[in-house]
């Protein structure tokens, strides 16, 4: 699953890639021809008309203006499945300098794998442990603890696994319709007034491109911040130390829970990154 981080549009599917570069080029394209003329006629009427009311002369410079800005506009739709392919490899390179670090299953295991905290003193240590062996309640409490904090991690560790797995699919295949689509929206930058169009297509397109890097960054910062520990240092004889054991454990369920969020999240962070949907 994690290797699909670090996959291009042109091989985590290349039959539907393949087919979205045949029906891009075939079914979409032309129809984007049809609707790119309209966007030069309302350029050319933006331009000819003001002038005409104003009674200024309709220089040929004003007409050819119109018609570079719908060459201009074909050639980008024309170019819109590659336009989409250098998009995902911008996003796919973010992803490779993270994983100069560790890789994005150390992140994940580092983020729910409890740890032990044992006395620092090894004397003391082998005292605790012996202590918990002759003291059940103390026993019991620890184990309790401990299972407890083990289960909410490892069913966090299956739904966060699942979450990114149904997250990398469906960014996939709206990178792919996208991909399909783009001649349409990216011929309206043939005309000025409606060139809003194609700017704010290619700002989805980055960011469904780069909420994997979104992913891999929430999975990194929480694996610091989330770090359940078990501690077995002190003598857990008093209230106080009980609920504080008893704290970590559930404080395992809120780390849980946040982590899920944001999964969840980082769609809406990487639009906001690139001022859409805001």
């Amino acid at each position: 699953m994690f290797s699909n981080f670090t996959q291009n549009i042109t091989n985590y599917n290349p039959s539907a890639f393949s087919w979205v570069v045949k029906m891009s080029t075939q079914v979409i394209l032309p129809v984007a021809f049809y609707i790119s003329l309209f966007f030069f006629m309302m350029e050319v009427i933006n331009v000819v008309v003001p002038k005409s009311q104003a009674g200024d002369n309709v220089q040929f410079k004003d007409i050819s203006m119109a018609f570079m800005r719908w060459l201009v506009a074909m050639a980008v739709a024309t170019a819109g499945v590659s336009i989409f392919v250098f998009i995902t490899m911008i996003s796919t390179g973010a992803i490779n300098l993270f994983n100069q670090s560790g890789s994005i299953t150390d992140a994940l295991i580092n983020s729910f794998i409890p740890k032990i905290k044992l006395p620092d003193n090894p004397l003391s240590a082998l005292g605790e442990i012996f202590g918990m062996l002759t003291n059940p309640g103390k026993l019991i409490n620890t184990a309790i603890t401990g299972v407890l904090m083990y289960l909410l991690c490892l069913i966090a560790q299956i739904v966060a696994v699942i979450s990114v797995s149904v997250i990398i699919y469906l960014r996939f295949f709206q990178l792919y319709l996208m991909a399909l689509l783009s001649p349409i929206p990216l011929v309206s930058f043939a005309s000025r007034e409606f060139d809003s169009i194609g700017k704010n297509y290619l700002k989805y397109a980055f960011a469904y491109a780069f909420q994997t890097v979104v992913l891999v960054a929430v999975m990194w910062l929480f694996s610091f911040f989330a770090q359940p520990t078990i501690d077995v240092s002190g003598s857990l004889s008093t209230f106080s130390e009980l609920k504080d054991n008893w704290g970590s454990a559930l404080g395992s369920l809120v780390y849980a829970i946040s982590y899920i969020v944001m999964i969840w999240q980082t769609l809406s962070v990487s639009k906001r990154l690139f001022g859409v949907g805001v």
